[in-house]
């Protein structure tokens, strides 16, 4: 019986006092309290060791005291994703806190901005996703009568949001705002694999030779035949090239920033800096474009304005608009009567020709600069069942001297 007393003592904890249990993500320290207004707080801080939690759960007890601490959950699903963007200004590339920007504002707050943040749930996060994706969402932050949103999004557009959302509430979690991250526990939208569009080799050589002696033919060339994105071609600078080991280095790109204005930026990722090989038809139009643009240079004279070395810049020397170049790249393709096809297209050829021609596809993941060759995998997902009978027709010659005969 003194057991027992024992254990419901141990067990009992007086408000504000808190406690620790394990989990299978770690340990766990949860403390609750009541206000001077009767009103009920909660908050759960997270520790790698048990000793780490009751250490958390120290310096809560002494704000508590002290009166610094922020109740859990205070405040609006808006007030809080407002104030998560400020403080992500300084820890994220620009162009990727313009994104999340766009996420909070046209999606995420006139959703459920009005939402309490401690009341969030995933089912209401499930369908405000599913929403978006049949419906579409607010213009300028309004919901049209009857609840309908206009322009429907597609599903890879909102797993992105969600993922906005889901990174907003982790460090609500961390920083003790709530207790669970609603978007992490939402079932994701249903997103139909769509494989990736291409040229073919016909039809990349048949563009190259046409657009050779066009301004924007080097461009065209070097995208086919490096795989490069339009971005890390239009942040090139000619230091980053080099002619003698035949090697061109992937250091910046060229993106928005948050005031809408283009500017060179560090890669997205540690992979996407990269150094490749030149193939010959890289090495030629880089050839091209440095006679091109010496002659621009000398004919703009003290009207030049390139401070960056780059490798493709305008008549005057300041950076290529990204949309002139897909402008110029449709252009191109409809005179020559082309299947219809997207500038950043030409980074998927080249990934299929190489995928084609035998390359692993570890080393295909590694010049284009993907994060994993999962994703490597994914992207060609419909072409590599192809190269796996080419892989098994290999083994056949290497083991038997020829490829035996299979009945369709």
């Amino acid at each position: 019986m003194a057991v027992t007393r024992t254990a419901r003592k141990e067990r009992h904890r007086s408000g504000g006092e808190g406690s620790v249990y394990e989990t299978a993500e770690g340990w766990r320290g949860a403390m609750t309290w009541t206000d001077d207004d009767g009103a009920r707080h909660r908050r759960v801080v997270r520790g790698t060791t048990s000793q780490g939690a009751r250490d958390k759960l120290d310096e809560l007890r002494r704000e508590l005291r002290l009166g610094t601490i922020t109740p859990a959950g205070t405040g609006t699903v808006a007030e809080y994703l407002s104030e998560w963007l400020e403080r992500e200004r300084t820890r994220i590339r620009p162009s990727t806190w313009r994104e999340r920007e766009q996420h909070v504002r046209a999606y995420l707050i006139p959703a459920f901005g009005k939402v309490a943040l401690a009341r969030l749930t995933p089912i209401q996060v499930e369908r405000a996703m599913a929403r978006f994706v049949q419906a579409g969402r607010p213009k300028d932050g309004e919901t049209l009568p009857g609840g309908r949103l206009p322009r429907p999004v597609s599903p890879v557009t909102v797993r992105h949001v969600r993922a906005t959302l889901r990174r907003a509430l982790a460090d609500a979690v961390r920083d003790g705002r709530v207790g669970r991250n609603a978007a992490a526990d939402a079932r994701p939208p249903y997103v139909p694999h769509r494989p990736v569009g291409y040229m073919t080799a016909p039809d990349v050589r048949r563009l190259l030779d046409a657009t050779c002696d066009d301004p924007l033919g080097p461009i065209f060339a070097l995208a086919a035949s490096t795989g490069l994105r339009l971005g890390e071609l239009l942040g090139l600078a000619w230091p980053d090239v080099d002619f003698v080991a035949g090697t061109l280095t992937v250091r910046r790109s060229l993106a928005r920033g948050r005031e809408e204005r283009w500017e060179l930026a560090q890669p997205k990722t540690a992979t996407s800096r990269r150094t490749i090989p030149l193939p010959s038809i890289a090495r030629e139009a880089l050839e091209r474009q440095k006679a091109i643009q010496e002659t621009e240079r000398k004919a703009a004279g003290n009207a030049w304005q390139d401070r960056d070395d780059l490798v493709f810049t305008d008549r005057i020397g300041r950076h290529v608009e990204p949309g002139s170049v897909s402008h110029g790249f449709q252009d191109a393709r409809e005179a020559l009567g082309l299947p219809a096809a997207r500038f950043h297209d030409l980074r998927h050829s080249a990934a299929t020709l190489m995928l084609a021609e035998g390359v692993p596809l570890a080393v295909i993941s590694e010049w284009l600069g993907h994060s994993g060759i999962e994703i490597t995998a994914s992207h060609y997902a419909a072409i590599v069942p192809t190269l796996r009978r080419d892989a098994a027709d290999a083994m056949d010659r290497a083991l038997h001297g020829s490829v035996p005969t299979v009945d369709p």
